[in-house]
């Protein structure tokens, strides 16, 4: 919320210059949400007017319940609990237990067994694969990894995308 304070007024904060804005930063104000793991409290910034409108968590939203939805997808993307903490810290300024976020990112492992035993067609008229390169840290090396992602044509016409 504070990079969008910063869009908002046209400059980040302590770095206003010779930037002419009709209104100023105003501290910040305390935001209680409400998610399925309970209550947080957030500062969220704001100017002198008033006018500032964030869109991350818009005015009068207290129930941010899809957060757990969004932590997941950051999960499933591959990022660690860690770096789905921080992420958390930096867009919602939360401050959540790493235990908190791994209670939460075990909620997948049981969709990713489903989706890993799920039956598949016997045979596929079409199939394209694909796949792209990608560096990851493992183990404190730089490591090329691969991507496949290959897409299936059943005999009635329909896509089956397989990751």
């Amino acid at each position: 919320m504070e990079a969008e304070l910063d869009a908002s007024l046209g400059y980040e904060k302590n770095r206003k210059g010779e930037v002419q804005t009709s209104t100023k930063r105003n501290g910040h104000s305390p935001k209680t949400l409400k998610s399925q793991y309970g209550e947080f409290q957030i500062d969220v910034p704001r100017n002198r007017d008033g006018e500032f409108d964030p869109k991350i968590i818009p005015k009068y939203q207290r129930d941010i319940s899809g957060i757990e939805e969004k932590m997941l997808s950051l999960y499933a993307r591959g990022m660690s609990t860690r770096d789905i903490h921080d992420q958390i810290q930096d867009l919602y300024g939360m401050e959540l237990l790493a235990e908190m976020v791994s209670r939460i990112t075990d909620r997948i492992l049981p969709e990713i067994k489903k989706w890993q035993s799920r039956p598949l067609n016997p045979v596929y008229p079409f199939v394209f694969m694909d796949c792209i390169h990608y560096k990851v840290r493992e183990d404190g090396r730089i490591l090329s990894r691969a991507a496949y992602i290959v897409l299936g044509i059943t005999a009635e016409g329909y896509k089956v995308c397989e990751n």
